[in-house]
């Protein structure tokens, strides 16, 4: 990758008071961050809070409806070209890929942002570009999926490919959206292992996890964002923002106690409501709490 690094570009993304309504309804509030070129950051809350509606406001798929976004510094920029370089790896994407390609094409589709490799009038792929596909597919330890076709991998080895492609178009940012939605435990652990080799291998370009789980922010994350109902309830280093006092604030739920291992964090969760909910809402909190705790680790989820 020849990503430029921290001191030859502006930030990537400042977003001021940044707000975002739709259909009358709030959906983003007065949100502040910063991103700078090669940062690695962690996007944190429920469902719902609006992590993919504000990733979707920085890169400009979504106009704010208050504050400001500017992007490399920019109030104003080629959006067509920036986007290009946004590597957006997520389920909408996952599921747009055709089956039945081979994983190289899908890899070599990542330089015309395409999904689904079409070569029209002008456009062309030659050996040399099919090795240098080949290349960074070894390079990532994907090389032994270079003769299948994307329809028949697995969801980890899918998220591999798709970062692949996002990679060959030299990525300003790679965005991951959930990228563990799907996996069963084993399978989660096996990909967050293979990522976290990836991100301590290379500076590479800045990355973006957003999750709903504290456990698969890996310590190579050392920026965290919290939201909760499309406001900021924490901002700053990791180790300082995942604290047992703002999940507890964010999920609504009492924490038992944290649990750390290798960088990341385990929250053993007690039960019992959060001090702070009015009692009359506690057991539909807990009930809702539970029953999303219980489909999102279930295996297909």
């Amino acid at each position: 990758m020849t990503t430029p690094t921290a001191g030859e570009l502006p930030p990537l993304f400042e977003l001021a008071g940044v707000g975002f309504t739709r259909s009358g309804r709030p959906i983003l509030a007065d949100v502040d961050w910063r991103i700078a070129a090669g940062e690695r950051w962690a996007v944190l809350g429920p469902n719902g809070c609006g992590k993919s509606t504000l990733l979707k406001l920085a890169i400009g798929m979504l106009w704010p409806t208050s504050g400001t976004i500017l992007r490399l510094g920019a109030d104003r920029v080629d959006l067509r070209a920036f986007r290009r370089r946004i590597g957006w790896i997520t389920d909408t994407v996952t599921e747009q890929v055709p089956a039945a390609e081979p994983v190289l094409d899908t890899v070599l589709s990542g330089r015309f942002a395409q999904l689904g490799l079409t070569l029209y009038e002008g456009m062309t792929i030659d050996d040399g570009d099919r090795r240098q596909a080949g290349r960074l597919l070894e390079r990532l330890d994907c090389g032994g999926l270079v003769d299948r076709t994307f329809g028949v991998l697995s969801q980890g080895e899918r998220r591999k490919v798709l970062i692949a492609r996002a990679l060959l178009a030299d990525p300003l940012c790679l965005v991951l959206d959930e990228p563990c939605a799907g996996m069963d435990p084993g399978a989660r652990e096996r990909f967050l292992a293979w990522f976290g080799s990836l991100l301590r291998a290379t500076a590479g370009p800045a990355v973006i996890l957003v999750t709903h789980h504290i456990e698969e922010i890996l310590p190579e994350f050392t920026g965290t964002l919290v939201l909760r109902d499309g406001r900021v309830l924490a901002r700053g280093r990791s180790a300082d923002v995942l604290t047992a006092a703002t999940l507890e604030s964010l999920y609504d739920a009492r924490i038992d106690r944290l649990v750390a291992c290798d960088g990341r964090t385990w929250p053993v969760w007690s039960g019992r409501a959060a001090d702070h909910v009015p009692v009359g809402e506690r057991a539909n909190r807990l009930w809702t709490n539970s029953l999303r705790h219980v489909r999102d680790d279930a295996p297909g989820a």
